[in-house]
């Protein structure tokens, strides 16, 4: 009888030890194909990942074209345009502003060849001096108010208005002209015309 018994309690623990064994194999498996979902919830909830957006303006919807807003764009059909809406008077800020557009228009590299830098002013305005290299393009009223003072505005070679970048602090501004740049390259590269 004694090895009767002795045969059943080795048998308990052998079950048991089969069952706890199956039971940590069960629990690591849910874990195994758990844990990307918990480290992706994770990931989410806390803002650690930057979502699909590239693009660092706003693109301009729905289409605008110079011809739709009646202004005359001596540019239209040569070159795609870097353009600065000037203010009514452009003080120090409105300088700074120019000269980060002059360098961004610089750092363009290759694509600097199909990007015109371009000033956007008012009939009649008066403008401070400026590089030979920076056109100006007279805008009217209804431009501007699409358009506010002192943003960035890129235009393609067919005269459309792509992407428009709102004015910015000083702070800011080193990492608001690093994305202008980013998104005129990028709009180059894919780009089909001019």
């Amino acid at each position: 009888m004694s090895s009767k018994m002795d045969i059943d309690v080795a048998t308990d623990r052998s079950n048991s030890k089969s069952v706890a064994r199956g039971r940590l194999m069960l629990l690591s498996l849910i874990l195994f194909f758990a844990m990307p979902f918990i480290v992706a919830k994770a990931i989410l909830t806390n803002n650690w990942y930057q979502s699909g957006v590239t693009n660092h303006g706003e693109l301009i919807e729905p289409r605008v074209t110079f011809d739709s807003l009646a202004i005359e764009n001596p540019l239209q059909g040569q070159s795609w345009q870097l353009g600065f809406v000037l203010p009514k008077v452009c003080e120090q800020e409105c300088l700074d502003r120019l000269y980060i557009m002059g360098q961004t228009y610089l750092a363009l590299g290759k694509y600097k060849e199909r990007v015109t830098p371009v000033v956007y002013i008012q009939a009649h305005q008066k403008v401070p001096e400026l590089p030979d290299s920076i056109q100006r393009v007279v805008v009217n009223e209804e431009f501007n108010q699409l358009i506010p003072n002192e943003g960035y505005v890129i235009a393609d070679t067919l005269g459309q208005l792509v992407m428009f970048f709102p004015p910015t602090t000083t702070a800011n501004q080193l990492e608001h002209s690093k994305g202008l740049l980013s998104d005129l390259r990028k709009l180059l590269k894919l780009s089909r015309v001019g």
